[in-house]
């Protein structure tokens, strides 16, 4: 791992082609929680207003995704976590986790909230976060199976 990780807020077409190739590789793939959904490029969540997805970058190469969205006034939901299969174990996520909790205090939010699919339930409690059911309707669709989780700021 190298000093040069950096969050980059999705703005450029470069950015956007990273995120998708991330999430493609590691999220939406056959033999994943998500890999039954058809992945939608153009989702209407990742452009709505208080949505904002972002590449970790190390150096030039994109390595890890994020989504974070506002939940009004001091709350932010974490979305759509992946980091490459290639690299996992290797404590990226828990960068990319540092650098969520860090963009968090920036936008002002205290509280995260995440749907975890289960297998990930051990990453999220090693960096911080508890088992709290925040909102019984998102359980549904691609979070039906999810664990909803908590991270006080």
């Amino acid at each position: 791992m190298t000093a040069s990780l950096r969050l980059q807020p999705v703005r450029t077409e470069h950015d956007w082609t990273a995120l998708h190739a991330i999430r493609r590789a590691v999220l939406f793939v056959p033999g994943r929680p998500l890999g039954h959904v058809s992945y939608d490029e153009d989702h209407a969540d990742d452009r709505a207003p208080g949505n904002q997805p972002y590449v970790l970058y190390d150096d030039e190469r994109g390595i890890g995704t994020t989504r974070l969205d506002s939940r009004g006034g001091d709350v932010g939901v974490v979305r759509l976590v992946a980091i490459l299969t290639e690299l996992q174990g290797q404590g990226y996520g828990r960068s990319l986790q540092a650098l969520i909790d860090q963009q968090a205090h920036v936008n002002g939010w205290h509280t995260l909230y995440v749907n975890a699919i289960r297998t990930a339930e051990g990453y999220y409690t090693r960096t911080g976060w508890e088992r709290h059911e925040w909102d019984a309707a998102e359980l549904e669709g691609i979070s039906a199976s999810c664990v909803q989780m908590r991270k006080q700021l």
